[in-house]
Formats: structure tokens, C-alpha cells, sequence
């Protein structure tokens, strides 16, 4: 029966008021959930629309867009977090280009992917490798594999094991520390064989018929926060990621900077996007239930209106 106008009103209100997130991790990259999960968990939360971005990698995409595209209360969008060369001299460090609304079938995404994927691994097992020989962890490369199982081997994974299998010498340690133990500028950090630069990362997500965004800008150490956006602009960026969780992620989790972070960083963003007229996006960075992170889907409140210029 249709609608009468009392009716339509109340759905296009409520439609409105619906929640997306455009950031999320499955189990085929560091998250926890399985793609179904994920979707599944946002209808129940009546979440409008979401994207898969995990990283380095499209492999969960497929099954991803298979399990969603059939539902009709939630819109589920094929992307990507690429982690891109670092490059001190032009200040980036861990900066991270989300690609929203890829093509999954790119032959050059797929291609480049898989080598982005042999250099991960191999840096995987060199940090490994340091942490055993030179710093005396019990820890190998083939155990920390075997608990990602199929999929992306991360830092998550190594600080696992770590904990793990030394629990006297990583008693006194924060998670925080120890990812800096294996991050850039840490004792036992090892460079990629193969990344894509700014530019190169841009030019992939366009290639693959995507729109490259500047993902959480507020977490890098920059020396002035505006001049970087510009710099990502003046590279070929289209978006920023302005709706963020800050004050339940690193570097401010746990700090006494959480709540300015939460307070100050997105209203800042949502500025900047406008001075550089870009899109804006947003997301919880979601990696599950049981992970450190006590993030829940659509935390980051990310307004709909936001997906008329993504899909």
C-alpha cells in the first residue's frame, strides 16, 4: 500500500538521520569480523551505507559486494586503505589513502596490490626476524602468520605474538609501545621493498575508477596541519576524512589529549575540506568487538549526506 504523507515524511526524516561509515576492517585484512559480519551488524544498527577498507588488499571485496548488493536496506561500497611510502622530507609518515568506490576487477589494481603484498610480507618477516636475533622475543614469522591466517599480516598480529609468547618482557609495556617498537623510527622496524608514493597511491585509486581521501589526516605529526592537506591537494587528493573516532585511536588513546582531539580535530577538517573544496568522508576505523579498540560501527556518526558525491 503507498505511502500517505504523514508516512513519507516520517521515512524521509528518518533516512536522514541515518548513520554511514565509510571505514571499516574485516578478518581479510586486521580486522576481526568477516565481511557478512559486518554488513549484518550495520543493518541491525541501522546504519545507511558502508565501505570495506581494508588493507592493502581487495580480496574480501567480492564477497563483500556479493552478500550486500542484494540488500535493500544498506548500501555496501567496494574500497581500500593503502599505506603509502614513507617520505620524511615532505613530512609523511604512516599516512594512510583511502580509495572509496573502487572497481574490484582493475587488472592494475590487482596487479600492483600483489606486489604492495609480497613487500609487506617480507617486511613482516624481517621485523620478525630483528625482534628474535636482536632483541630476544620468541617469536616467528610463521606463527604470527598462522593466527592472521589467510589474510594481510599486520603490526596487530606481530604485537600478538609478542605478548603473547613473552609475557615477562612486555609486562611493564603498553600496546602503544610496542607498535612503536615495530613502527617507523622503532628499534626494530624495517623498510618496505615495494610502496606506492602519494602520488602513485592517488593515481592507482583513480585508475581503478576511485576517489582517493586523506584518511584520519588528524593522527599525523605534522608541523602545520593545513599546508599538509595542501600538499595532498596539490597531489591529486579529493577528499578528507573529516568524521573520525581520534579520541579511541592512536596517538590519543588513553591520553590527556583524547577529548581535544575529539572536540577540535573533526570540526578542524570539516574547515579544511571546504577551503580546498573537497569531499567529505568519514569513519570509525571499526576492526571488531574483541579488538583494543572499544569501537562500536557508526560511532563515528558520519552524516549521509556526505555519500551523494561518493557513489
Amino acid at each position: 500500500m503507498e505511502l500517505n504523507w504523514i508516512e513519507k515524511i516520517k521515512f524521509f526524516a528518518k533516512f536522514m538521520q541515518l548513520m554511514i561509515d565509510l571505514h571499516l576492517h574485516s578478518n581479510y585484512s586486521d580486522g576481526l569480523d568477516t565481511p557478512f559480519q559486518l554488513i549484518d551488524k550495520s543493518i541491525e544498527l541501522e546504519i545507511k551505507a558502508i565501505a570495506l577498507t581494508d588493507h592493502d588488499t581487495i580480496d574480501g571485496v567480492r564477497e563483500f559486494l556479493s552478500y550486500g548488493e542484494d540488500k535493500e536496506n544498506i548500501i555496501v561500497i567496494p574500497a581500500i586503505e593503502i599505506s603509502i611510502m614513507h617520505e620524511p622530507f615532505r613530512e609523511i609518515k604512516d599516512v594512510h589513502i583511502i580509495g572509496l568506490n573502487i572497481n574490484r576487477d582493475s587488472s592494475e589494481l590487482i596487479n600492483t596490490l600483489k606486489q604492495q603484498l609480497t613487500g609487506r610480507l617480507n617486511q613482516k618477516k624481517q621485523i620478525c626476524r630483528r625482534l628474535r636475533e636482536e632483541f630476544g622475543y620468541n617469536i616467528t614469522f610463521d606463527e604470527v602468520e598462522s593466527i592472521a591466517e589467510s589474510n594481510v599480516v599486520g603490526r596487530p598480529h606481530i604485537v600478538k605474538i609478542m605478548k603473547k609468547n613473552n609475557p615477562d618482557k612486555v609486562e611493564s609495556k603498553t600496546n602503544d609501545e610496542l607498535f612503536k617498537i615495530i613502527s617507523l623510527g622503532g628499534e626494530a622496524y624495517v623498510d618496505r621493498e615495494f610502496e606506492l608514493n602519494l602520488e602513485e597511491s592517488i593515481e592507482l585509486i583513480e585508475a581503478a575508477g576511485g576517489i582517493p581521501i586523506l584518511a584520519h589526516p588528524g593522527i599525523y605529526k605534522v608541523s602545520n596541519r593545513t599546508k599538509f592537506v595542501e600538499l595532498c591537494v596539490n597531489a591529486g587528493i579529493k577528499g578528507v576524512e573529516v568524521e573520525y573516532i581520534y579520541a579511541k585511536n592512536r596517538p590519543f588513546f588513553n591520553t590527556d589529549n583524547a577529548q581535544w582531539a575529539q572536540d577540535f580535530l573533526p570540526q578542524f577538517y570539516r574547515k579544511i575540506a571546504e577551503k580546498f573544496n573537497l569531499l567529505k568522508s568519514g569513519g570509525s576505523d571499526y576492526h571488531g568487538k574483541g579488538s583494543n579498540k572499544i569501537i562500536k560501527i557508526g560511532e563515528a556518526n558520519v552524516p549521509n549526506e556526505y555519500l551523494k558525491y561518493i557513489i
